[in-house]
């Protein structure tokens, strides 16, 4: 298991991180919740979703992630 972590390439939008067995679940499992809050807020900041605005890190037991959301 791996922890998965999408992060904007700048100030405003919100990173995603989530625990799982491949990437292919990880990034279903934010689609999941990006679709469910858009469906829900209008005022969801994630704009970029889907897009390259977003980059992927993947981190094993004991890495520590960082991320200034500059």
């Amino acid at each position: 298991m791996k922890l998965y972590v999408w992060t904007p390439a700048g100030h405003g939008q919100l990173s995603f991180f989530v625990m799982a067995e491949s990437e292919e679940q990880a990034r279903a499992a934010v689609e999941r919740q990006v679709s469910a809050v858009r469906h829900d807020r209008g005022d969801y900041n994630v704009d970029g979703w889907g897009t390259d605005y977003y980059t992927l890190g993947e981190y094993g037991v004991g890495e520590v992630v960082e991320h200034e959301n500059d």
